[in-house]
C-alpha cells in the first residue's frame, strides 16, 4: 500500500481539496511556497530591521532608565531651593546626646528625651532640665459597686463636659450601665477633647475614668451637672491634673502645654519623655556629612553604570577593529551625545566659585578625589571614560571645606541685601554678578531693572519680570522682594553654578519627553518600526491574493492535464478495440 503525503494536500480558500501534482507529477504546493518566499524576501529584510531596531529599543530604554538613575543621584546634589532646606543634602544634620548629673546616675537621654533635626536647623549646642512632662487632665469616680455591663446605680440626669476643645451635654437614661455612659460620652470626643474608660476593679466593682485627649493646663476639663445629680453621684477624684511640661534651655525657663514640641528652635523636633531634675541633657546638632558622602558616591556610582552601559553598548576590540555582538548602539548619535556631553561636565568647572579671598576653591571633581580612571589602566575595557573615588580624599575635603565641597556641587545665590532673596533658577541661569535696580512706591514694585557681568561680559539696562513680590531674570533667576516697597532699592547678587547643577539640568534635558534626545531617538526608532510593520502587513496581504492566484492557476492546469490524460485513455482504448477487431 502507498503512502500518501500530506505536504502534497492543498486546501483552498473555499475548501477544496487538490492533491499537488496528481496530473503533472509537479509538487505545485512546494513551487508556489517557493515563489511566494521569493517574493516575500523585501518583507524579510524588513523584519531583520524591525528585530534589530527593537535591540536598539531595548538598550535604549534601558539607558534611560540608567540616565534617570543618575538625576534622582543629583537631585540633592544641585542646590535645589526650598524654604525648608529640604532639598540640599549638604545642609542635612545629625543629633548626638549626652545625659549628666554629676553623680554618674543620670538615665539614657533615649529614655528622658528624643530630638530630630530638620536639614533647616542650625548647628549648636543645647543644654535642657526637665522637671516635669506634660500630663493629661484625669479624673475617676468612686469606685461602684457594680460590674461593668450593670445598671448604674446613679439615676436619670444630664451633665456637661467642657474643655478648651468645646463642650457637650451627656444625657443618662436610668438604666444606663457604666459602659453605657462611657459610650456615650466617647460619641462625642471629638467635640469635648474628653474620652472614657471603664475599669473593673473587682467583681462587682467598677471605676468610670474621664481623660483629656490632649496634654496640659489648656486642656483640663470642667464637669457639671445639668440637671439631675449622675456626677455627684458618680463622685469625682482627680487622678492626674493635666500638668504643663516644664524644663529648662540653656538654663532659661520654658512651659509647653505638650510633650511634642517643634516650635523651640527653628528645625528641631523634640519629644519629652520622663522628668528627671538635675539631669543635664546635652544636644549637639551637627552637619551630616555622611549623608553627603553618600550621596556623592552615589552619584559617582550612577555615573559609571552609565558609562559601563554605553562602553558595552558601542564595544569595538582596539586590535581587531571588529564591534562586540553588543555593540548595538555603536554610531548612535543620542547615545554619542550623552557620553561626550557626561564626560564635558565631570571634567569641566564649576562657574564662578571664587569667594574665597586668597584661597583657592574647589572648582574640578578631581580636587576632591573623583576623576577619570586613566586610559589604558584599566584590564576591563568597559570600565574606559568611568570615574574612579578617592575616599581618602573626599573624607578630607568634606571635613576640612564642606562649605566649599557644597559649592562646587551646588547653585549658590549670595546677596548684600536681605530684602532680595533666591527662590529658583533653572539650567540657563548664569553664574555671575547680577546688579538690580528695584523701583517702588506705595508698598509695590513698579519695575527692576539690572545689569549682569557673566563670564567678565557685562550685560546692561535688562528688564526683569515683575509679578507681585516675585522678580524673575531672563535667563531664570527668581527671587523674592520683602521691602517695604516705598523707595528705590538697590542689591547686588552673586551667583556660582556647580557641577550638580550642570549634571542635573543636562540630565534632564536628556530626558525631556518632548524634546530630549533619548526620547527623540527611541521615537523615531518606534515611528520607523511601526512604518516597518505596515509595509510588511501589506507585503503579506499581497502575496496571499498572489499565492491564491497561483494556486487557483496550477489546479486549472492539473484539471487541463486530468481531462486530456482521461481524452488519451479514451482513445487509447478505441484504437485497441479496433486492432481488436480486424
Amino acid at each position: 500500500m502507498s503512502g500518501v503525503n500530506l505536504n502534497n494536500i492543498y486546501v483552498g480558500e473555499n475548501g477544496r481539496i487538490q492533491l499537488s501534482g496528481g496530473s503533472s507529477n509537479i509538487d505545485f504546493v512546494d513551487v508556489v511556497d517557493k515563489m511566494i518566499a521569493a517574493r516575500r524576501l523585501p518583507a524579510d529584510s524588513l523584519e531583520k530591521r524591525v528585530e534589530a531596531n527593537d535591540e536598539k529599543l531595548a538598550a535604549l530604554k534601558e539607558l534611560q532608565t540608567l540616565v534617570g538613575t543618575l538625576k534622582d543621584a543629583m537631585a540633592n546634589l544641585y542646590g535645589a531651593t526650598s524654604f525648608d532646606k529640604s532639598k540640599n543634602i549638604f545642609e542635612a544634620k545629625q543629633i548626638f546626646a549626652s545625659a549628666s548629673n554629676g553623680a554618674g546616675t543620670a538615665s539614657p537621654v533615649g529614655q528622658l528625651m528624643g530630638v530630630t533635626a530638620k536639614n533647616a536647623a542650625a548647628a549648636g549646642t543645647y543644654s535642657f532640665e526637665i522637671s516635669q512632662v506634660a500630663s493629661k487632665h484625669k479624673i475617676a469616680s468612686n469606685t461602684q459597686a457594680v460590674n461593668p455591663t450593670d445598671d448604674a446605680p446613679v439615676g436619670a440626669g444630664t451633665f456637661n463636659i467642657s474643655t478648651a476643645t468645646g463642650n457637650a451635654d451627656i444625657t443618662v437614661a436610668a438604666d444606663d450601665s457604666l459602659l453605657d455612659i462611657r459610650d456615650k460620652i466617647n460619641a462625642v470626643t471629638s467635640n469635648t477633647g474628653v474620652q472614657a474608660s471603664v475599669v473593673k476593679v473587682a467583681d462587682g466593682q467598677s471605676t468610670l475614668i474621664f481623660t483629656s485627649t490632649a496634654e496640659g493646663e489648656d486642656n483640663r476639663m470642667t464637669l457639671t451637672d445639668v440637671s439631675g445629680t449622675v456626677l455627684t453621684d458618680l463622685g469625682a477624684n482627680e487622678i492626674d491634673p493635666g500638668n504643663n511640661a516644664e524644663f529648662t534651655l540653656d538654663g532659661i525657663a520654658v512651659s509647653r502645654s505638650s510633650n511634642e514640641i517643634s516650635d523651640l528652635i527653628d528645625g528641631l523636633s523634640i519629644s519629652l519623655y520622663d522628668a528627671e531634675p538635675g539631669t543635664t541633657i546635652k544636644i549637639e546638632v551637627e552637619q551630616d556629612l555622611n549623608q553627603a558622602k553618600s550621596a556623592i558616591v552615589g552619584f559617582v556610582e550612577a555615573y559609571n553604570a552609565v558609562q559601563t552601559f554605553v562602553n558595552e553598548k558601542t564595544f569595538v576590540d582596539p586590535i581587531t577593529g571588529e564591534k562586540s555582538e553588543d555593540a548595538i548602539l555603536l554610531g548612535n548619535s543620542a547615545v554619542k551625545n550623552i557620553e561626550s556631553s557626561l564626560q564635558q561636565i565631570a571634567g569641566s568647572f564649576a562657574k564662578n566659585v571664587t569667594d574665597r579671598a586668597g584661597e583657592t576653591d574647589y572648582s574640578v571633581l578631581a580636587e576632591i578625589g573623583i576623576d577619570f580612571v586613566p586610559y589604558g589602566t584599566s584590564e576591563d575595557p568597559l570600565l574606559n571614560k568611568t570615574l574612579e573615588l578617592d575616599e581618602t580624599k573626599l573624607d578630607e575635603a568634606l571635613l576640612n571645606q564642606s562649605t566649599e565641597v557644597m559649592e562646587l556641587f551646588n547653585f549658590q545665590a549670595k546677596t548684600d541685601n536681605a530684602n532680595l532673596t533666591m527662590t529658583g533658577f533653572n539650567g540657563k541661569t548664569g553664574g555671575g554678578q547680577y546688579d538690580f535696580t528695584i523701583n517702588a512706591a506705595g508698598g509695590t514694585i513698579t519695575s527692576v531693572t539690572y545689569d549682569v557681568t557673566i563670564d567678565g561680559v557685562t550685560t546692561s539696562g535688562k528688564n526683569a519680570t515683575v509679578s507681585g513680590n516675585s522678580i524673575t531674570t531672563a535667563d531664570g533667576l527668581r527671587l523674592v522682594y520683602t521691602g517695604d516697597g516705598t523707595a528705590v532699592e538697590n542689591a547686588t547678587i552673586n551667583t556660582s553654578v556647580g557641577l550638580g547643577t550642570q549634571f542635573y539640568f543636562e540630565l534632564d534635558s536628556f530626558l525631556d519627553e518632548d524634546e530630549g534626545v533619548l526620547s527623540q531617538e527611541i521615537e523615531s526608532i518606534e515611528t520607523q518600526n511601526a512604518s516597518y510593520e505596515d509595509k510588511v502587513d501589506r507585503i503579506d496581504e499581497r502575496l496571499v491574493r498572489q499565492r491564491e492566484n497561483l494556486m487557483d492557476r496550477f489546479i486549472a492546469m492539473e484539471a487541463a492535464l486530468a481531462r486530456m490524460k482521461n481524452i488519451q485513455s479514451s482513445l487509447d482504448e478505441l484504437m485497441a478495440a479496433g486492432k481488436n477487431s480486424d
